[in-house]
């Protein structure tokens, strides 16, 4: 393995890397290196490597902590939350994780890409959020929005941030509304849950008779506009698929107040992971075609929202 390196969409990984994710595996299921077969990136998620490999018959993945997650991500939340999405029977696919190290072993699942486009697709993913939204949660661990987008902002380089950023020009008065926004939603009266937290297409397991939401990194005690925003950011969506989304989600056509409020959220989430790309790009890690997504939607929907609240 002298000198080996795979690269994966989350980064790339280096022989020291390797060694330790083998010896890793060997340790959970008692086995030898040898018996590990086929190991290889899966091509997604931009916060972690991702890797599959086959043992004793079965098939698994390896999460391998990515850039900067050891202060982005508080893996001791993470694991209260995977127990509460296990309990909701939402994701069932964990094997054993690491809380020290950030490393995750899950069972996995035959599945297709999540299509933003198919009705049946839509219908089973915003569905399955509502399920996990009504879940009577036994943790209380809350994921505090503008705090982490706070901490984030304070670890990004000044010449790397905000208008300094070339790509977010209009981001001093996107943030402006948004600070608005995230004060004005708190009076809807619109109950916190268990959320995920990173709800987008790359998140969800899907095949004809399963459906499981997993890699629970910035799960919580959150608003549930949280995981409509990542849902709806997540994909290049008109504002006529957002309003589908929402109905699909009610299982009405929203009011006034639960419209506004998740109009709000998907503008604050955009603006939530406008903070996560500059601390990425700014630790080397090119982000891609999400970035202008998160941009469009906490400019136009900070707007919109705005406008239903005065």
């Amino acid at each position: 393995m002298s000198g080996t390196t795979i690269q994966t969409t989350g980064g790339v990984l280096h022989e020291k890397d390797l060694e330790f994710i083998n010896k890793t595996i060997c340790e959970v299921f008692n086995c030898n290196e040898d018996q590990i077969i086929d190991l290889k990136p899966l091509q997604k998620g931009l916060s972690n490597s991702v890797l599959s490999f086959e043992l004793n018959g079965g098939k698994y993945v390896f999460r391998f902590p990515g850039l900067g997650s050891e202060v982005l991500v508080d893996r001791g939340r993470e694991s209260m939350i995977q127990s509460q999405a296990y309990e909701a029977r939402v994701d069932t696919t964990l094997v054993a994780m690491s809380v020290s190290r950030g490393w995750k072993i899950a069972k996995f699942v035959e599945h297709r890409d999540f299509d933003y486009n198919d009705v049946s697709d839509i219908y089973r993913g915003v569905r399955l959020l509502n399920k996990l939204h009504h879940f009577q949660a036994k943790v209380r661990w809350e994921f505090d929005v503008k705090e982490k987008w706070e901490s984030i902002r304070d670890m990004t380089p000044a010449d790397k941030y905000g208008e300094n950023f070339s790509e977010y020009p209009e981001f001093n008065s996107i943030r402006d509304r948004i600070y608005e926004l995230y004060e004005l939603t708190k009076q809807d009266g619109i109950p916190k849950c268990i959320a995920h937290g990173d709800a987008r297409d790359e998140n969800f397991l899907i095949n004809d008779s399963e459906i499981y939401l997993t890699d629970w990194e910035y799960g919580g005690y959150n608003d549930p506009g949280f995981d409509i925003g990542t849902y709806v950011c997540g994909g290049d969506h008109s504002d006529e698929e957002v309003d589908r989304i929402l109905f699909i989600y009610f299982g009405h056509k929203p009011n006034d107040i639960e419209k506004r409020h998740f109009y709000a959220w998907i503008s604050i989430t955009g603006f939530f992971f406008m903070h996560w790309c500059m601390f990425k790009e700014a630790s080397g890690q090119k982000v891609g075609y999400l970035k202008p997504l998160w941009y469009r939607f906490a400019r136009d929907y900070s707007v919109k929202a705005l406008e239903m609240y005065k």
